[in-house]
C-alpha cells in the first residue's frame, strides 16, 4: 500500500516566492512546511494498492485539461485542522474540471473519496492558532503539468515523492 495524492508541483520560481512568504511567519509553535513538500493537493487518495494505483494510472492520459493559472492572494488559518494555509479568492474553471475528472477516474478504479468541497490550497505550516498579522503580495502559480505523489515517513518526516507527471494541454 502506497500513501497517494495528485496535485500541482510549483516550478522552482513559484516554490521559492512560497518559501520566502514562509520565512516571513513567526510565530513560536509553528511546524512549516518544507519548501520542498509544498504542493496543490488536487485529489488525496490515501492508501491504495499497487494494482489499484496502477490502474489508476493507466487512465490519466484520458484526461483532458488546460493549463491553469492560480493566484493565492489570502491566509487562512483554518481550526478545525489547526493549519495554516496560502488560499485563492477564485478557482480557475480549469482547476475544477481537472479535479473532477481525477476524482471520476479514481472513483471507477474502487476508491472511496472524502466528499468534503474542493478548496485549492497551500499548507504553509501545522499548529497554527490564527492567522498571522503580516503583508500578503499575491502569489501566482502557473501550472502546465500535474503529478501523481507518495507520501513517504522518513526520520526527518513526511517526504512528498513525485512519481510521475502529465502534461496540462488541450
Amino acid at each position: 500500500m502506497k500513501r497517494l495524492f495528485f496535485a500541482l508541483w510549483p516550478d522552482e520560481t513559484t516554490r521559492a516566492e512560497i518559501d520566502r512568504l514562509n520565512q516571513l511567519l513567526i510565530c513560536q509553535r509553528l511546524k512549516k512546511t518544507r519548501a520542498d513538500n509544498l504542493h496543490v493537493t488536487l485529489v488525496f487518495m490515501g492508501n491504495v494498492d499497487d494494482a489499484t494505483a496502477q490502474a489508476i494510472r493507466w487512465c490519466i492520459p484520458d484526461i483532458t485539461a488546460e493549463p491553469i493559472t492560480l493566484v493565492f492572494d489570502q491566509l487562512s488559518a483554518w481550526s478545525n485542522a489547526n493549519v495554516l494555509c496560502l488560499t485563492t479568492r477564485h478557482t480557475p474553471r480549469q482547476l475544477s474540471d481537472l479535479v473532477e475528472q481525477l476524482k471520476t477516474v479514481i472513483v471507477q478504479q474502487g476508491v472511496k473519496l472524502d466528499d468534503r468541497p474542493y478548496t485549492p490550497h497551500v499548507t504553509l505550516a501545522r499548529k497554527a492558532q490564527a492567522n498571522p498579522t503580516i503583508r500578503l503580495e499575491s502569489i501566482c502559480w502557473p501550472a502546465s503539468s500535474f503529478v501523481l505523489v507518495e507520501s513517504v515517513s522518513t526520520s526527518r518526516g513526511v517526504d512528498y515523492q513525485v512519481l510521475e507527471s502529465w502534461p496540462l494541454d488541450l
